[in-house]
């Protein structure tokens, strides 16, 4: 056996006894930062996680907070996945481009076959901000959560908010910021995201 694939096979190995689970063909790179309980981090068969991408679960938090990760997905370098105390779960074969942010407060799910382009962030959590008597960050914030269903492109610099869902098949252009739920099919530009049309 070649030493680049025993070192491949002990690699993997310790990746598999480190994180709650590691599909067969799937590749965590050494320089990835993995932090937290990473017990509860699931990563499917032939899914990669880049050099510098984030991935962390809570430990403050005991409840079923986690990350999941489906088959054949690639999470670029740089990609900061952290849960906040909810579920962040990633479909198969999705691609999430470098420098995008997701957090999981309210929970994050993203369907199979999503393109996420750059610099997208997608929040699913709000703070409150009624009480001028009380900080902002001593109120109590929303936690809706996010969906994004199959087959979605999302372009470089999108910001996605709190109780979104986003349809199966929309495409939502670059640096559109997303307010409200988006009916299937639908392209969407600007801030506030605009309907232009539906795709045919």
């Amino acid at each position: 056996m070649k030493p680049q694939t025993i070192l491949r096979n002990i690699i993997w190995h310790y990746q598999k006894a480190q994180l709650g689970e590691i599909g067969k063909n799937a590749n965590v790179n050494l320089l990835a930062d993995v932090r937290g309980r990473k017990k509860s981090i699931f990563i499917g068969e032939g899914s990669t996680i880049c050099k510098y991408a984030t991935l962390e679960v809570d430990t403050v938090d005991v409840g079923e907070s986690k990350i999941v990760i489906g088959n054949n997905t690639l999470i670029s370098s740089f990609v900061i996945i952290r849960t906040h105390g909810g579920t962040i779960k990633i479909g198969n074969s999705c691609f999430v481009n470098s420098f995008t942010v997701l957090h999981g407060h309210g929970d994050l799910t993203i369907g199979n076959s999503c393109l996420i382009g750059p610099q997208v962030t997608m929040v699913p959590a709000n703070n409150g901000f009624k009480d001028r008597n009380t900080p902002i960050k001593l109120q109590t914030p929303t936690r809706q959560g996010i969906t994004i269903e199959d087959d979605v492109w999302i372009g470089a610099g999108v910001t996605i908010l709190d109780g979104c869902t986003i349809g199966k098949g929309c495409v939502i252009g670059a640096g559109a910021v997303v307010t409200r739920s988006l009916d299937p099919y639908s392209i969407v530009a600007g801030s506030a995201a605009k309907k232009i049309e539906i795709r045919e």
